[in-house]
């Protein structure tokens, strides 16, 4: 009987499968050990060199002396500068501690009306300072005188003009139903209200809609007193989600601009931001109701540098970027967990959308809501404890809430 030899194509086969596995092995450390000396030794770029120190085409009006000037986003306040001058009605401020702040336009004048009325009376133990922006259509002075009216003789009420230049070099927009006009917002909010030496006199800023009214039954404590008394950079009432194609690539470029700075994603960015296997998470703080410190936006450096990213990407005009997930983003980054805060006692609404204060709930929320429900035919949403469209995600309830 002739014996067959065993043959060894099966043990070469092993061995060479196993040699690959090994090698392939190696290579995968010494690839993670050289990302690893990558970002131990990564150089972080100066945040100034994203800053372009240029003088943009828009332009802001003093109301005393009719001089135009050129808005200048990378500039500092120095000491020499001259103090802006406003044209107060009403009364003059006695206190640099806050401001409140519209960009608004002629169409909206009802709305805010209602605003202001809102305003008087919940702030009635301690008026502060109110200033509208426009663009001339509040330039009339028997619209301002009216408007001062509508605010009480106790409430300093100043309009400041400005002109957005509709310039040929931005970015064509992705989404035609929107006016021209609304990136103009999103960008007034995203970088250049900040940037208006009117806000240098001041050290918070309080934004609101011409549809925005803060409600409830009896005047509210001074959110400024209150920030200032805790050391409170950012304050804010609503979160909401944003639609995927308002922030197409934007997710990617925060990133890229963190690892072009060498920083790391926060724990606030990483609770907040991010979603199910590293994504979006597409969770904003509802803008249109923001305190916040004037210098943060402004003389932040990382901050800063952030902001003119997104100015100069042009994801404002083509994709409708807004001030919220721009400055939500930045905010959960660079900011400490303590340094935010939501306020939850005194309703607010904006157009179609309310909370009412913590406690108040029912009926009696119903009830205080009513007044502002002036379209039959619109469904009004009550976010539940001011989060849409679930209290359930990490934001809503991420940052410590001041209920009094």
């Amino acid at each position: 009987m002739t014996s067959i030899k065993p043959k060894n194509i099966d043990r070469r086969s092993c061995i060479c499968i196993l040699s690959c596995f090994i090698i392939g092995y190696g290579l995968l450390i010494v690839i993670f050990n050289i990302q690893d000396w990558q970002s131990s030794t990564c150089l972080p770029v100066n945040p100034d060199k994203d800053i372009i120190d240029r003088q943009d085409e828009w332009r802001y009006q003093n109301t005393i002396t009719g001089e135009w000037y050129n808005w200048r986003t990378g500039h500092k306040k120095q000491n020499n500068d001259t103090e802006w001058r406003v044209k107060w009605l009403n009364i003059a401020p006695t206190s640099s501690l806050g401001v409140i702040v519209y960009l608004t336009r002629r169409q909206e004048i009802d709305s805010l009306n209602r605003s202001l009325v809102q305003l008087s009376l919940l702030l009635s133990k301690n008026p502060r300072p109110v200033v509208i922006f426009h663009e001339g259509d509040f330039s009339d002075n028997d619209i301002q005188q009216s408007l001062a009216q509508t605010l009480g003789s106790r409430t300093p009420l100043a309009f400041e003009r400005v002109q957005f230049t509709n310039s040929s070099n931005r970015p064509r927009s992705v989404h035609r139903r929107y006016a021209f006009t609304y990136f103009n917002m999103c960008r007034f909010f995203i970088l250049m209200l900040p940037n208006h030496p009117l806000l240098t006199l001041f050290t918070y800023y309080w934004r609101l809609d011409a549809h925005s009214y803060i409600f409830g039954s009896k005047p509210i404590q001074d959110p400024f007193e209150i920030m200032q008394e805790r050391q409170i950079q950012y304050a804010f009432v609503m979160i909401n989600d944003e639609g995927s194609n308002y922030a197409t690539g934007l997710w990617s470029l925060f990133h890229t601009f963190l690892k072009r700075h060498c920083v790391e994603p926060s724990a606030g960015l990483r609770q907040t931001q991010t979603g199910w296997f590293g994504r979006y998470s597409l969770m904003i703080i509802f803008t249109n109701f923001a305190i916040a410190n004037v210098s943060l936006f402004r003389d932040h450096p990382l901050m800063r540098a952030w902001l003119h990213t997104v100015d100069r990407n042009g994801g404002i005009y083509r994709y409708r970027w807004g001030d919220a997930p721009v400055h939500t983003l930045a905010l959960t980054q660079f900011l400490e967990r303590d340094q935010i805060v939501r306020l939850r006692y005194f309703g607010y609404m904006h157009r179609h959308e309310h909370v009412c204060a913590s406690g108040i709930e029912g009926d009696l929320c119903k009830k205080q809501i009513r007044p502002f429900q002036t379209d039959s035919t619109v469904n009004y949403d009550n976010y539940d404890d001011g989060c849409w469209p679930s209290s359930r995600y990490a934001l809503c309830h991420y940052y410590p809430e001041i209920r009094l």
